[in-house]
């Protein structure tokens, strides 16, 4: 399984796809079949219009990333970034933080 990432062009913000579109939390990406993620990563790497420098994460069957991407991947859907913190995001989207452990 996978997980298909980005950052919105208009403005910069990290975005997850799920099912639905594009979303900014993490908690509704959707989990790729390694074909799916291809396809979708294939799809919007040639159209870079409303998102940059998409990629897919690989998961662990418990559903987290793999450890040589699992910091990354925390601070990307936790936060903090400035001005912002995990806490205040998980705060934001009324759930526990995302990747946690």
């Amino acid at each position: 399984m996978k997980l298909l990432t980005a950052n919105r062009l208009t403005d910069g913000l990290t975005i997850w796809f799920s099912e639905t579109g594009w979303v900014e939390d993490a908690a509704h990406a959707a989990r790729l079949s390694d074909e799916q993620a291809d396809a979708a990563l294939a799809e919007w790497k040639a159209r870079e219009t409303e998102v940059v420098a998409p990629y897919v994460i690989p998961l662990t069957d418990a559903g987290t990333p793999v450890q040589r991407e699992h910091v990354r991947e925390f601070v990307r859907a936790n936060g903090p970034t400035i001005g912002q913190t995990a806490d205040a995001l998980s705060s934001a989207f009324k759930r526990a933080d995302i990747f946690e452990n």
